[in-house]
């Protein structure tokens, strides 16, 4: 699990492809104490295992099922991405509980820097729209953040994003056109989904009598 609050940016070191694998590469200093083969981080929000660490280099191998899904398809070495290190009992939650299970990607249809923050607009493919509401969680590229306003009709979100924000993250790159990954909140998941059955069993029991 993770809580949306990003440990550093790193960059990319190398990424090779053998058999439909991709090996993901990233240089992590600072990052590897006490970092295993077989632990998760979280990289743009997608959680991927370690498959090596030789000293700050730190390996991960990602299926094709898995960069399709994501923007970790469109890295390249050299760039930099959000990585943060899987919770620990007692850690604090900084932000709110990630699984690293991206539902989707998002683009950005306007990045507007302001002196004291910046503006965020992006827009929500009709399928997931129903789980987003102003005021919701919502992680991008493994950010918790927090919508600053949804319109469920045009499927236009919003989020600002305060300097220190832009500092630690990777969003500070961010432009017209990027593409993000965006994993929904857990809670907000589960109560539509279980309402929308709910609503469903009604309709075909009141259809049935």
């Amino acid at each position: 699990m993770f809580s949306g609050i990003v440990s550093a940016c790193c960059q990319v070191h190398s990424i090779e492809e053998e058999n439909g694998v991709h090996r993901l590469t990233l240089d992590l200093t600072g990052l590897t104490q006490n970092l295993e083969v077989g632990a998760s981080v979280a990289i743009n929000g997608v959680c991927l295992t370690v498959v090596a660490v030789d000293d700050s280099l730190v390996s991960f191998e990602m299926v094709e099922a898995t960069r399709i899904q994501t923007n970790l398809r469109l890295l390249s070495t050299g760039n930099l991405v959000n990585v943060e290190r899987s919770i620990r009992l007692g850690d604090e939650i900084g932000g709110h509980l990630l699984s690293g299970h991206i539902a989707d990607v998002i683009e950005v249809v306007q990045a507007q820097p302001t002196a004291s923050e910046q503006r965020i607009e992006f827009v929500v493919p009709r399928s997931w729209r129903k789980y987003f509401h102003t005021k919701g969680y919502i992680a991008l590229d493994g950010v918790s953040l927090t919508l600053a306003s949804f319109d469920h009709e045009t499927g236009k979100g919003v989020v600002n994003l305060i300097p220190e924000t832009l500092r630690r993250t990777t969003l500070r790159t961010v432009s017209t056109g990027s593409l993000l990954n965006f994993e929904l909140d857990p809670t907000t998941l589960a109560v539509v989904d279980t309402v929308e059955r709910m609503l469903q069993s009604a309709s075909m029991t009141e259809d049935g009598s």
